[in-house]
């Protein structure tokens, strides 16, 4: 019996549920980010093969979630893999083409793992110039105002960038800002 439940939040990559057996024994399983379930199942041994995993199956378009769970005592087990095709829709492509004969400039912005957004952006002729978050600002923790030198350091980068991957809600924000 589900007893708990935090829904999927894009800031912390993955969703939580709370159940109990019959018998009364209560656990958590979750969903999510391949990345960030291997930091709460703290199992080196699986991390270097969970990861070589998701890099082989991104490079194909694969996405992947990460399912895991905890046992009688608390700590998370990772349970595996959950792969799926999320192709772009059939006429983004043609979509893009337009824009981009009108002058614009198409960027992708997504919270897929960057070799997801490589391998769209290849099928879409987007261009190859895709970078993780990293290299992006964040609100300011504390007023959640925009950096007062966003355009200055972050703009040149925005404008040469085909696209962003691996990131938070608020990075769509400072990069559309920017």
């Amino acid at each position: 019996v589900q007893t708990d439940f935090m829904p999927f939040d894009p800031t912390v990559k993955r969703t939580e549920g709370t159940c109990k057996e019959k018998g009364g024994a209560a656990f958590k399983t979750t969903k999510g980010a391949p990345h960030i379930l291997l930091e709460l199942v703290k199992d080196h041994k699986i991390t270097e093969k969970v990861l070589n995993d998701v890099e082989d199956l991104g490079k194909r378009g694969i996405r992947c979630i990460a399912i895991a769970k905890t046992n009688a005592k608390g700590t998370w087990k990772m349970l595996g893999l959950l792969t799926f095709l999320d192709p772009p829709r059939h006429d983004t492509k043609d979509t893009i083409k337009n824009a981009k004969g009108f002058g614009l400039q198409v960027k992708m912005i997504t919270g897929d793992h960057v070799l997801i957004a490589q391998e769209t952006s290849r099928q879409l002729q987007l261009g190859d110039n895709i970078y993780d978050s990293e290299r992006l600002p964040l609100l300011d923790p504390i007023t959640k105002k925009k950096p007062a030198n966003l355009g200055r350091d972050y703009g040149d980068m925005c404008l040469v960038a085909d696209g962003f991957a691996q990131v938070f809600p608020e990075h769509k924000f400072l990069i559309v800002e920017a």
